[in-house]
């Protein structure tokens, strides 16, 4: 199932973003929408958007059921 590529990507970050104070998990997914929760990242920096942008390529390109891909920031 393509969530679960999806979820492998996210869990070969994870040593990346926990060595950061960051973290990103999927709260839901019910297509057209998946929302994601990352935690950790400022705003309005770099990163934040970067990641942002990295996390709707691997939707595109591993799910593309999901057309609607929302943040939630803590």
């Amino acid at each position: 199932m393509a969530i679960e590529k999806l979820h492998e990507q996210l869990t070969s970050l994870k040593p990346v973003l926990d060595s950061a104070g960051r973290s990103i998990e999927i709260v839901s997914c019910e297509a057209p929408t998946i929302v994601f929760k990352i935690l950790g990242f400022c705003g309005s920096c770099e990163c934040s958007g970067s990641y942002k942008e990295g996390l709707q390529d691997l939707v595109e390109e591993h799910c593309p059921e999901f057309t609607v891909i929302e943040f939630q920031e803590s």
